[in-house]
């Protein structure tokens, strides 16, 4: 039996809080960086524009979990790196290009790189909230989920 990252949930709970899954497109495994060694990916289906809160999870043949929880000003920064209609970009916002991420955000590609590495599916997921309500919601899961004890949410 594995021991996955994070807190045991179903795609049921998550989407009963609002969520929706969105899977992760690998283009590259092994990209060198300055802390480890990360992945490239491509967010995958329609993100809701708008601020939120999001999730990674990860799953084995058998089980799911919920690894890591953040919020954003807007899901579109974090998932695609640009603004659909404005075509505005920032690529340091998107986990999935980890050459132009910030620290943090660098660090949750390593650990979504090694999960991938031992055959694990990841996905991404995308719950559409208020901006008054993001740091709230934020921690809320990750105090309900103790997502801090597992290591990949630190503050």
């Amino acid at each position: 039996m594995s021991v996955l990252p994070g807190h045991a949930i179903t795609d049921g709970q998550l989407c009963a809080l609002g969520f929706g899954p969105h899977t992760l497109d690998v283009e590259r495994v092994g990209i060198v960086l300055p802390t480890g060694m990360g992945c490239e990916w491509r967010t995958l289906g329609d993100v809701p524009e708008s601020p939120g809160v999001y999730a990674f999870t990860v799953e084995d043949a058998e089980h799911q979990s919920v690894a890591y929880v953040g919020s954003t000003s807007h899901l579109w920064m974090v998932t695609k790196g640009r603004l659909p209609h404005s075509g505005g970009s920032r690529p340091g916002n998107r986990y999935g290009r980890p050459l132009y991420a910030a620290d943090g955000r660098v660090r949750i590609n390593i650990l979504i790189a090694a999960e991938i590495k031992q055959g694990r599916r990841v996905r991404h997921w995308a719950q559409p909230l208020q901006a008054s309500l993001l740091r709230a919601e934020e921690e809320t899961l990750i105090l309900r989920w103790r997502l801090r004890e597992h290591g990949w949410n630190l503050r």
